[in-house]
């Protein structure tokens, strides 16, 4: 699934532990979380790891338990994705979405209003 139908049809990542579970795939540009700007996803990247499945994408934490617990409930998780066929060098295809760690494994999955700023 494309982030945009994900996004048109309202639909919702999960989580569980450390893992972030998001339903589309997409190549990774940032992801903003607590003081962390992390650039780098390779996985030699101590801090997280992303692993792309045939039908969806996963986000591992990797110096968190349980992310429920460490990270705040409404302070999203901040990421810039592209689509996979778009073209990653022209600006306009960078998607901003927040993520926003909801009760029972539930992530929300948002794109940013005015009032939130997500820089490129």
């Amino acid at each position: 699934m494309k982030v945009k139908n994900a996004i048109e049809q309202k639909k919702n990542g999960i989580y569980y532990n450390n893992r972030i579970l998001l339903p589309f795939k997409c190549e990774f540009l940032k992801v903003i979380f607590e003081d962390k700007i992390i650039t780098n996803f390779s996985s030699s990247n101590p801090d997280i790891e992303i692993v792309e499945h045939e039908n969806f994408t996963d986000i591992y934490f990797k110096k968190y338990k349980d992310i429920q617990n460490e990270f705040s409930q409404y302070e999203p998780i901040k990421i810039i994705v592209c689509e996979k066929d778009e073209d990653i060098f022209d600006f306009k295809n960078h998607i901003k979405l927040l993520l926003y760690l909801e009760n029972e494994h539930l992530i929300k999955i948002e794109l940013p209003d005015e009032n939130q700023i997500i820089i490129d």
